[in-house]
């Protein structure tokens, strides 16, 4: 989204400074420091990860390289900031995205396209799916953050992990720096130029176009790629230095209005010199010849902030830009994962679960919009659309959907690993709606593999890539709705104008998704999936296998009680037997009962939802 060669401009007129002051510094060298930042936080998270990616391609030149992990890269991120505020330096703000305007929706369908073709390359060029290196592997974070470059490769790649910069808003959020953590309504950049303005605070990013923006007199960007830590042979720290914009100063020297202005001709020609460049953008008569296009252009960098939208804090961005757009033009992208772009969408797994979330979110706001999800379909990225459910049908879906899940016999493993129990609770659902479409379904031995619940070849194949990528983007659809819930439940109670029934159903729905792990422990890969299982109990693994094995028996009950199946008829019908029930049964007599069992009593429940909270 950046303005073309705009860095490579604006770096001659670059300073280095230090991050941070020490004790043995005159006061002449104090002027050259950096004592509070902001923070770009998706910038921050894609630099700390194409740090951890250089030092992986280099640790092992012959293999190929392992992705970092999720974990890992919110480990390397807390240790970086760790490290800069350990200089003294005030970490004022992390700002993230928490939704982009309709007018980057052209670039970010790019973007995913790129996406899409860098893993169709990738697929092409290694018809088997390549081996790695050792995932278990320690990181030595101390050289893969300062003594590693990034440097750029030929080397066909993977795109980077798809959930990293909600993994890392997640990890943060549970690190000493929650407090700083900012999901805002809008883009991050304008939020960090607004507040740099205000504060007088640096910018820590690798965006270059924050020097267009209106910093204030006192503004500065400090370039992330430029970060430079000297060790110090008497001390265990060494300085950090970096690179930094000083956009006044440097509109001063080109002779310029604002950087703006500079940028907006750079943009319209990125082939000219930077003379110029600079000689257009003090032509005033040719500014008013283009000032539609001007005004277009600067409308980006203007600091007028977006309204403030309450609740999305707690979000991943994916969400809350849902949250943030549902009442215009509501719309989710849905990032290509690691899966076989010769086969069917993963994203078309979970479509169900998503829709929940989207009539949940429908009925919060009172409106019936349809909702547009963005996401690889064959060979191209395209959009869908998705009707939001009525209240009945939804009340269908949401009572119906935990008992579809038969497998009461997985206690043993959600006690101990409530992981594999969600794995193999996504693998059923993938399995059902495989079986509707008339697909190849897989075998045992290949989930049973997949999860280690028994060996699979060290080098897994393209189909265990892609069942594995259908489950995550199940899992995922489980965290949308999780977190929708979460959101929307409160307002619907508050609002007075749902029906009781439902708002109980809800929050019982909620309750359930309790156990769900965080981003870092739930999308493993597979190797780093066999790690964790295979260290649960012989008890639990045979249970699990045994679970697999009726799941993949055909059933004919099976295609009773399926909201996937059901018309809008039998859902209405069903919905409305379902809410009789709940009248009848007087849920609040049901609770006093509930409370006033004995500790010691231990009822088996043949519902999986029940079985993963009742740990």
């Amino acid at each position: 989204m950046g303005i073309p060669r705009l860095s490579q401009d604006l770096l001659p007129y670059a300073e280095r400074v230090s991050l941070g002051t020490s004790s043995g510094q005159s006061p002449q060298a104090k002027q050259g420091v950096v004592t509070s930042v902001i923070i770009d936080g998706p910038s921050l998270v894609y630099y700390i990860y194409n740090k951890l990616l250089a030092y992986k391609s280099a640790s092992t030149p012959t293999l190929t390289a392992h992705l970092p992990s999720y974990a890992e890269i919110n480990q390397a991120l807390t240790q970086f900031l760790s490290e800069i505020e350990d200089r003294g330096v005030v970490l004022q703000d992390l700002f993230f995205d928490g939704a982009l305007p309709e007018s980057k929706r052209e670039i970010r369908l790019e973007r995913m396209e790129k996406l899409r073709h860098q893993l169709e390359t990738y697929r092409k060029i290694y018809p088997e799916f390549p081996p790695v290196a050792n995932t278990h592997q320690a990181l030595d974070l101390e050289k893969a953050l300062w003594n590693t470059p990034v440097m750029s490769t030929r080397k066909p790649a993977i795109p980077a992990p798809p959930f990293m910069v909600a993994s890392a808003i997640e990890s943060l959020r549970n690190s000493k720096f929650e407090a700083q953590v900012r999901l805002v309504p809008g883009e991050a950049d304008i939020f960090c130029a607004v507040a740099a303005k205000r504060t007088g605070a640096a910018i820590l990013t690798n965006d270059s176009d924050l020097a267009a923006h209106d910093l204030g007199m006192e503004g500065r960007v400090i370039l992330l790629h430029s970060l430079e830590k000297k060790q110090a042979p008497s001390t265990t720290r060494g300085p950090i230095s970096a690179l930094v914009l000083h956009p006044n100063e440097i509109a001063a020297r080109l002779q310029v209005s604002s950087l703006v202005r500079f940028g907006f001709e750079r943009y319209l020609d990125p082939s000219l010199s930077v003379s110029i460049v600079k000689e257009r953008a003090k032509d005033e008569s040719r500014l008013e010849k283009l000032r539609d296009e001007y005004d277009r252009f600067s409308e980006q960098y203007s600091t007028i902030l977006p309204a403030d939208q309450p609740g999305i804090d707690g979000l991943d961005p994916r969400t809350a830009e849902l949250v943030v757009t549902f009442t215009d033009a509501p719309h989710i992208y849905l990032t290509p994962l690691l899966e076989d772009p010769s086969r069917d969408s993963s994203w078309s797994y979970g479509t169900t679960i998503r829709q929940m979330a989207y009539s949940l979110l429908s009925m919060a706001h009172a409106r019936t919009s349809p909702i547009t999800e963005y996401a690889r379909k064959g060979q191209r990225i395209s959009s869908s659309t998705i009707q939001a459910l009525r209240e009945l049908q939804l009340y269908a879906h949401v009572t119906v959907f935990p008992e579809q899940i038969y497998t009461g016999d997985l206690r043993t493993v959600a006690v101990e690993e409530p992981l594999l129990a969600w794995y193999i609770i996504a693998f059923r659902l993938v399995l059902q709606q495989k079986l509707d479409a008339g697909k190849t379904t897989p075998q045992i031995s290949q989930i049973a593999g997949l999860l280690g619940l028994q060996p699979l070849s060290a080098r897994p194949s393209w189909d265990d890539i892609h069942l594995l990528a259908n489950i995550h983007a199940l899992l995922y659809s489980f965290r949308i709705l999780h977190q929708i819930l979460h959101h929307v439940t409160p307002m619907l109670a508050n609002s007075g104008q749902c029906d009781e029934e439902l708002i109980y159903v809800l929050e019982r729905l909620r309750e359930r998704f309790y156990t769900l792990p965080n981003i870092a422990d739930l999308f493993l890969d597979v190797h780093g999936l066999q790690a964790r299982v295979g260290s649960i109990s012989l008890e639990a693994r045979n249970t699990a296998l045994a679970s697999i094995g009726r799941i993949l028996q055909p059933r004919a009950s099976s295609h009773e009680a399926d909201p996937e199946r059901m018309d809008s008829q039998s859902q209405s019908d069903l919905a409305q037997d379902r809410k009789e029930e709940w009248h009848s049964a007087k849920r609040k007599r049901k609770r006093k009962r509930v409370e006033q069992q004995s500790p010691n009593t231990t009822t088996k429940s043949t519902n999986m939802f029940d079985l993963l909270i009742n740990r």
